[in-house]
């Protein structure tokens, strides 16, 4: 699947990944359950290699 975003939607979804990792990490240092826990750190790698993906054409200047 290919997705085309134009710089403003590339902001806002890069912008939502940070706030929602900074949200993760605080959720995930709350969390006692560890199955829980694990999904939540499997979401935290995943929505951390989206944002370095979004981020890679920015800093080649595309």
């Amino acid at each position: 699947m290919e997705l085309y975003l134009d710089a403003k939607e590339t902001d806002l979804l890069m912008r939502i990944l940070e706030r929602s990792l900074e949200e993760i990490r605080r959720e995930i240092h709350h969390t006692d359950h560890a199955a829980f826990k694990a999904t939540l750190k499997s979401d935290q790698e995943l929505m951390q290699k989206l944002l370095a993906r979004l981020k890679a054409p920015a800093a080649m200047g595309i």
